[in-house]
């Protein structure tokens, strides 16, 4: 074997090798479902070093190990790369796609190797199924994730469409030449270059791959500091950047917003009587319902225990008591029997409309909760307006 191609596949079994069994020893240190990712690439890896490792050598192999197993190691690289990327992407991975092209490469190698020798042919549709399975991971790289394509997967999808031009260009070559010899020269020109854009394109990936990790935990940890982890709502701290914005900007259009708390009647008897698992299913449940029963362009969040915060922007008192009505019809509808709560879980409503703009959200909070205060002594289960001191302002639940 010539000195320079022997070099390369040294430099790649190496190189992959080694990024393989580094991503293998760091993903102890991420989230759960990263570090399943990570596993699935370290393997991918690896797949790809031991192909190197056996073109290295493959002057003193068998032709099933030189011809077959190399062979079906990349295409198995490759497959595993797609099903690390759709596990990133939080998207189900189709099985007949990530173990039929290794299947189809072992099947096709197989063969014309052993019962129609032509060493060319295996080449050449060994090209054919990496370009496509390349091909296939490049355009799922740009498929937007949550309304944004990062950057890191732009490049690395170039990557991959690039390794696949490149890849075309030899399937092209072999049909320009039209000589599908049985047996063929690894040491050609054209198998060189190949090898060289292959390795090349593996040291670019490895990184950008890193890089796509990275951003992903980075936006988890962003969501995990600004949600409830129990309802995935908005939290307290988040909720008051968020209010203070919004009371900003109210302020400049003068469009008037409201504040609306939101607390569980009763919600200590469900603890005490059914236990904190069950309590939990109720603030789940809660939360589902104020969601919805919400505009789309309001604001929630926990704001502790058992007690929710909204910000409705641009609304008035209209709006407000719209949706002050929805919350509680839609809470006489829940049902709880599949946790066995026989308690109606019922809701209090506390709400400020901000038409002055110039209050801050402190001052709106606390006017919306003495609202609130007002709300359970009246009876529970209602709605009440701050800065209204008339009996009518205590509104009867709807439906009862």
């Amino acid at each position: 074997m010539a000195h320079g191609i022997w070099l390369i596949w040294l430099i790649g079994a190496l190189g992959a090798s080694g990024f393989g069994l580094l991503v293998l020893v760091v993903r102890k240190a991420y989230p759960d479902y990263l570090r399943r990712v990570l596993l699935i690439w370290g393997a991918a890896n690896l797949c790809l070093g031991a192909s190197y490792a056996i073109r290295l050598g493959g002057a003193r192999e068998s032709a099933f190990v030189y011809h077959v197993l190399s062979c079906t190691l990349v295409a198995t690289c490759l497959s595993l790369e797609y099903w690390a990327l759709r596990v990133l992407k939080r998207q189900p991975s189709s099985t007949g796609l990530i173990i039929g092209m290794p299947l189809a490469m072992f099947a096709v190698c197989t063969w014309f190797t052993f019962v129609q020798r032509n060493i060319s042919i295996e080449l050449l549709i060994f090209n054919v199924l990496n370009m496509a399975l390349m091909t296939l991971i490049a355009r799922y790289l740009l498929k937007a994730e949550d309304g944004r394509r990062p950057l890191a997967d732009v490049v690395t999808a170039a990557v991959y469409s690039s390794l696949a031009g490149a890849t075309l260009g030899v399937i092209l070559d072999f049909v320009r030449v039209n000589n599908y010899t049985p047996e063929y020269d690894f040491n050609s020109p054209r198998t060189i270059l190949n090898g060289i854009s292959a390795i090349l394109a593996e040291g670019i990936i490895f990184p950008l791959f890193l890089l796509m990790v990275s951003e992903r935990l980075n936006r988890d940890l962003v969501v995990q500091a600004m949600h409830d982890p129990l309802t995935g709502l908005y939290n307290r701290r988040a909720f008051e950047e968020i209010a203070f914005r919004e009371i900003s900007g109210s302020a400049r259009s003068g469009l008037g917003l409201a504040v609306v708390i939101f607390d569980i009647d009763d919600f200590k008897l469900v603890n005490d009587q059914y236990g904190h698992t069950a309590g939990d299913a109720v603030l789940k449940a809660a939360a589902a319902t104020l969601r919805c029963s919400l505009r789309d362009e309001d604001f929630l969040c926990r704001w502790g225990g058992d007690e929710f915060c909204a910000l409705l922007p641009r609304a008035k008192r209209d709006q407000a008591r719209e949706v002050a009505e929805r919350v509680l019809r839609d809470f006489e509808r829940l049902d709880f029997g599949a946790e066995k709560i026989a308690t109606k879980v019922t809701i209090s409503i506390g709400i400020v409309i901000d038409d002055s703009r110039t209050d801050n959200f402190a001052t709106l909070f606390m006017q919306a909760d003495s609202a609130l205060l007002r709300a359970k002594e009246a009876g529970r289960k209602r709605f009440v307006f701050a800065r209204d001191d008339t009996p009518e302002t205590a509104q009867s639940p709807i439906g009862s």
